[in-house]
């Protein structure tokens, strides 16, 4: 067997052990957890946990710097999206991708959510997503995308001003630093996880 393949290997099996204790927990807790389809997966194929669902209420925050940081990440979330989508389609690259795009739109719907549940607008500033000329600058990007987030999510959850955002919030820094270990690793492979994992038809 190629040793390329075996972190791979290593990754999948570990996932694939994780999701009925993923399922259980999202079941127990009665948060909306599903099986959220990636790009290119069919219905019945591997999933992901989804973000927790986001109550129609909560306080709304008194601190306008909070606010406004968690209206900065919105804005980061919809970038790492929309430049995702495309670099995976322009290189048609398949993993890590298809186990991150569905997770960050997830992010997007439940920040937008909290911010329905203060009452507040969560308009952002528009973004421009880079032109990468290789799959291994694209990955690189994301690197840098996600360990921007990272603090961001962190200092949101260390000054949330109630449990339950501060609880959703925690679990979308939870999946970041997933995605963040994910793209590392693809780019510690020199942007291809063993042959023919990083594209389409393999």
């Amino acid at each position: 067997m190629n040793k390329h393949l075996l972190p791979i290997i290593a990754v999948l099996l570990s996932i694939l052990v994780a999701m009925p204790a993923m399922a259980q927990r999202g079941s127990s807790r009665g948060d909306d957890y599903g099986w959220h389809q990636g790009p290119g997966m069919g219905r019945g194929m591997m999933g992901y946990p989804i973000a927790p669902k986001v109550p129609d209420r909560l306080p709304v925050p008194k601190s306008q710097e909070w606010t406004q940081k968690l209206r900065d990440v919105l804005s980061l979330e919809r970038l790492s999206y929309a430049q995702y989508t495309a670099d995976s389609e322009k290189f048609n690259a398949h993993m890590p991708y298809f186990m991150v795009i569905g997770q960050e739109e997830d992010h997007i719907r439940a920040i937008e959510r909290l911010f329905s549940a203060y009452g507040l607008s969560a308009t952002g500033k528009q973004t421009v997503i880079t032109d990468t000329k290789t799959i291994t600058e694209a990955l690189d990007l994301c690197v840098k995308l996600e360990t921007d987030l990272i603090p961001r999510y962190e200092w949101l959850v260390q000054n949330a001003e109630d449990r339950e955002s501060a609880a959703i919030i925690n679990d979308i820094l939870s999946q970041t630093r997933h995605h963040l270990a994910m793209f590392e690793h693809a780019l510690r492979m020199g942007g291809g996880m063993g042959p023919g994992m990083m594209r389409h038809g393999y």
